[in-house]
This record gives C-alpha cells, sequence and structure tokens, in this order.
C-alpha cells in the first residue's frame, strides 16, 4: 500500500483554495505519497475530482471531531490511513495539542500544526503563510496553475448555460453579490450599474448565490432597470462547471471569487475591510478594487462603521477594469497528463 500524507484544513471555499499551492508542494515532493484531506465534503469534493488530492475526509462525517476527542474515537478508516502516514499537516488551531497527540498516537512520524490566525513567519500573504508552514519538507516554488474541471463538468456547465439562452456570442459576466459578511459587500447600487453597462453593451450579465445570498442577489436584480437572469443555490461543482465559461467574474472577498480566480477565469474583486493583500486572489487575470484604506480595527468596529468608505468603489472605476479584463485574451494553460487526473465521477469521500 502507498505512504500516505494527512492535510487537515476545516476553513471556508476560499480559505481552502489559498492552500491549493501549499498543497501541490506537497504533492510535487512526495509524488508516491497519496494525500487525504480533512475539509468541507463540497470544496474537497472539488479537490478530488480535479486531481488536487486523493481521498476527502468530510467534516460533516466527524472525522475532524474524533480525532480532537482521542484514540478511542476515531474510526477504522482513518487509522488505516494513519498507519501509513509520514506526514500531517493541520492548518487549524490546537489547544492542548490534542489533535497532535492524537495524529503521533497513531504513528503518523511527523506532524505540522499552524493556525491560519497565526501570526507565525514572515510572509504577507495567506498564500505564502501556508507555503512557509511545509517549506521544510516541501521546498518547492509556488506554482501558477489553475483549477483542472473535469471534461464533463465543463461540458453540462455549457449545456446549462446553453438551456437558460446564455451561452450566445456575447461575452458572458457572472456577477456573486454576496459574501460571508454583508459587511464586506458594495452598495447593490454599484453592481447594477456594471450590469447596466453590460447590458447597453452586448455583454450578457448573470447574478449567482447561495442560500446566504438570497437577499443580496434579490437587492441588486431589483436595482437594475431590465432584471438579469439568476442562478441560486447551485451546487459546487456544478457552479464550477458554469464559471469555467464565464468571460468575466465580478465578486467580493469571498469563495467564489477565489474560485473563479483558480480557473483563472478573468476576476474583479471587490475589496473593503479585509486586507487585500492578505486575502485578495492573485494573478495577471485578477484586478482587485478597493476604496479608501480601512480604518477599523476589529470586526466589531468595521460591523458599527455606517459608511464602509473602504468600500465606496466608483462605478466608472468598475466598469472600467471589468471592460479592460473582458478586452485581454485569455491565458491558456495546458491540461496535466490524463494519468495525474480523476475521473469524473462522484467524489471519493471517506465516512467512519
Amino acid at each position: 500500500m502507498p505512504r500516505t500524507i494527512f492535510v487537515v484544513h476545516p476553513g471556508a471555499l476560499g480559505d481552502v483554495l489559498l492552500a491549493l499551492p501549499a498543497i501541490r508542494a506537497l504533492r510535487t515532493s512526495f509524488p508516491t505519497h497519496q494525500l487525504g484531506l480533512v475539509a468541507g465534503a463540497a470544496v474537497g469534493g472539488l479537490l478530488r475530482v480535479c486531481g488536487e488530492v486523493a481521498t476527502v475526509f468530510s467534516l460533516e462525517a466527524g472525522v475532524l471531531a474524533g480525532l480532537l476527542a482521542g484514540l478511542p474515537w476515531v474510526g477504522p478508516t482513518v487509522r488505516e490511513w494513519l498507519g501509513r502516514c509520514g506526514l500531517a499537516v493541520c492548518w487549524m488551531a490546537d489547544p492542548g495539542d490534542r489533535l497532535s497527540s492524537t495524529l503521533q498516537g497513531l504513528g503518523v512520524g511527523r506532524v505540522i500544526v499552524r493556525s491560519l490566525a497565526s501570526s507565525e513567519g514572515e510572509a504577507i500573504h495567506q498564500e505564502d503563510r501556508l507555503m512557509e508552514t511545509v517549506q521544510d519538507v516541501a521546498p518547492v516554488a509556488r506554482v501558477v496553475e489553475r483549477l483542472h474541471l473535469p471534461a464533463a463538468v465543463i461540458t453540462e456547465g455549457r449545456a446549462r448555460l446553453a438551456a437558460l439562452e446564455l451561452f450566445t456570442r456575447h461575452p458572458l459576466v457572472v456577477l456573486h453579490p454576496g459574501s460571508g459578511s454583508r459587511h464586506k459587500c458594495v452598495a447593490p447600487a454599484l453592481l447594477a450599474a456594471a450590469i447596466t453597462h453590460f447590458q447597453a453593451n452586448d455583454v450578457v450579465p448573470v447574478l449567482v448565490g447561495g442560500a446566504a445570498d438570497d437577499h443580496m442577489v434579490a437587492e441588486v436584480a431589483d436595482a437594475c432597470a431590465s432584471r438579469p437572469v439568476t442562478l441560486q443555490h447551485e451546487d459546487l461543482l456544478p457552479m464550477a462547471g458554469l464559471l469555467s465559461h464565464a468571460d468575466l467574474f465580478v465578486g467580493h472577498d469571498s469563495g467564489l471569487t477565489h474560485l473563479a480566480a483558480s480557473l483563472h477565469v478573468p476576476t474583479v474583486a471587490l475589496f473593503g475591510p479585509t486586507d487585500r493583500w492578505r486575502w485578495a486572489p492573485r494573478g495577471s487575470h485578477v484586478t482587485v478594487l478597493t476604496g479608501e484604506p480601512c480604518r477599523c480595527h476589529g470586526w466589531d468596529t468595521v460591523q458599527a462603521c455606517p459608511d464602509k468608505p473602504c468600500l465606496q468603489i466608483q462605478a466608472e472605476e468598475l466598469v472600467m477594469a471589468c471592460e479592460h479584463l473582458l478586452r485581454q485574451p485569455r491565458v491558456v494553460f495546458p491540461s496535466p497528463p490524463e494519468a495525474t487526473r480523476s475521473p469524473c465521477d462522484a467524489p471519493e469521500v471517506m465516512l467512519d
């Protein structure tokens, strides 16, 4: 049986995607090992079908809770995996070293634990902070590579757009009005102004959102002179297939913005109270827009801030950034060899 690597990342979609360079560094440095990821089932399943990880241990199945509870609570599937594991990397806080103790007790040779909120290290951007965590065991350069979706997912995304009459000869712009918090979102009128401009210039806008974004999507749609098509409550993998066909994505500091950027869709990221220099997606295909430097100290101050000057972005600035990216030729990245890619089937989620 092959040796294994065990990675724990309980963060949301955007946080996990920021760890992709570090995950790829581990795969490159240990090419004969299988990499298992403890994460949410949706983001873990996405990374599995894209060939980034071999196995997903679902947070929803209680795998992490069992590891934190101690040896008697670890199920047989995880025990078998860890019995072949020489390295575990855990991006989370570990009060009392409970997770480390369990992993070491199950025979893991080396355990690296670093909280996502840790002030250790010298790097500023979160991708670089995560790379610092593994630099002693995986000392490779950050690889710029798009997330490779299986062909069937891309085909299904195209069929979905065609059924909605969105797959046309005109450019397609996907806008996500929501984020993890309303306090990270621009005023609906700003996105409505951009949509009005797109509709007047033969660009097809579509609003997307999850269950937590219903109110924001409705506010933007209501502010538009002509209501755009909206797509809501799509599962993550079908949403990735839809995004792969977009000519442009506009969003906030959110998981979907990081997903679009990971797929190398030209992206305009609207940032406010969160630090763009630490959390924004990176790449020549990404433009980050923000208002005045945020003067708030701590999230309580952000929530109490009435005007949000850090999110006061001018409509003309947003439209110019969008037009600039729409004019740029798309960078085409070669697909990896088929032998290194996972088949397009249901995500392999390991349960105990």
